[in-house]
C-alpha cells in the first residue's frame, strides 16, 4: 500500500513541478512588465495634470494641492509645493536651472517614462547657490562634451535611459504660511529644450 502511494505522488510531482513554475513565470513577468503596459503610469498621470496645470513662463507646470483622494501622484505630501517639466529629447536636450538656497528645500528627480529614477539633485548638491542640469541621450550628451570644452563647471550632464521623461520638482513650505515663497522658488525654475551643437 505505501508502494502504491508513493508511487502516484512521484507519477504527480513532475507536474506539480511544472505547474509552480509556469505560474511563478507568468506572475514574474506580470509584475516587471506592469510599469510599461499600465494606462495610468507616472508619465502619463503627470502628462494629464500638466495639461490641466497652471505652467509657468519657464516652462514648469505647478501641479495641484494633494488633497486626499485626488492626489495626481501615491504618496504625495501636503507640505511640498510641487511642479514637473515633461521632455522628449527626439525634440532637443532638456536643460533645467534652479537657484538653490541652503536654508529652503528644493529637490528636483530626473524620471524615465516608466517612472524610475536616474539622476537628483537638491539645494545641498548646488554649486554656488545653482542648480544646472543638461538632460540628454547617450549621443546628445557626447557631442556636447565633445564640443563644448568651456562649459560651465557647474552644470551636469546626465544621460537619461528613454527618450521621454519627466522632471518633478518639490519645494518644502515649512509652515503653511510659507506656502507661497515654496511656490516663488518652483515659479523660478527654468525648463527649457536646447538645441543639440551641430557636428
Amino acid at each position: 500500500m505505501r508502494m502504491k502511494i508513493s508511487r502516484t505522488y512521484l507519477d504527480w510531482l513532475p507536474w506539480a513541478l511544472a505547474t509552480v513554475c509556469v505560474a511563478g513565470s507568468v506572475h514574474i513577468v506580470s509584475v516587471l512588465l506592469m510599469p510599461e503596459l499600465a494606462p495610468r503610469n507616472a508619465y502619463a498621470r503627470l502628462a494629464a495634470a500638466a495639461q490641466s496645470a497652471e505652467t509657468t513662463p519657464n516652462g514648469v507646470a505647478l501641479l495641484p494641492r494633494a488633497a486626499p483622494g485626488a492626489e495626481v501622484m501615491p504618496f504625495e505630501d501636503s507640505a511640498f509645493v510641487e511642479g514637473v517639466c515633461l521632455f522628449d529629447l527626439s525634440k532637443g536636450m532638456m536643460r533645467v536651472r534652479a537657484d538653490a538656497d541652503p536654508e529652503e528645500l528644493i529637490a528636483l528627480s530626473f524620471h524615465a517614462r516608466t517612472g524610475r529614477v536616474f539622476h537628483s539633485a537638491t539645494d545641498r548638491s548646488a554649486i554656488k547657490g545653482k542648480i544646472d542640469v543638461l538632460v540628454g541621450d547617450a549621443r546628445q550628451i557626447e557631442a556636447v562634451e565633445g564640443e563644448d570644452e568651456e562649459a560651465p563647471p557647474s552644470q551636469v550632464h546626465v544621460t537619461a535611459p528613454s527618450m521621454r521623461g519627466f522632471v518633478l520638482m518639490r519645494s518644502l513650505a515649512k509652515r503653511a504660511s510659507d506656502r507661497d515663497r515654496a511656490e516663488q522658488r518652483l515659479r523660478a525654475v527654468s525648463c527649457e529644450t536646447v538645441a543639440e551643437p551641430e557636428s
